[in-house]
């Protein structure tokens, strides 16, 4: 399992890249495949869309087989 620390918009973009481009998919295969706009996917590829709507990122995601982790980083790791 790949771990991709994405803490802005522009290195979530970066990973969604990543990650579709490991995919072998195009921008337009991902984007109908998620039920998406090709430019959204663009954008959020560049980390230009401000306000990414949760709902397309978890459905993009989902056609990457990836999936999104919250980590609260103020908790101590338990053993």
């Amino acid at each position: 399992m790949d771990v991709i620390n994405a803490r802005s918009l522009p290195q979530l973009g970066q990973a969604l890249r990543r990650l579709r481009k490991r995919r072998h998919l195009s921008q337009a295969e991902l984007a109908q495949r998620a039920g998406v706009s090709r430019q959204w996917v663009i954008a959020a590829e560049q980390g230009r869309t401000r306000g990414l709507e949760i709902g397309h990122v978890m459905r993009v995601l989902d056609e990457l087989d990836a999936s999104l982790t919250v980590r609260d980083d103020l908790e101590p790791d338990a053993p």
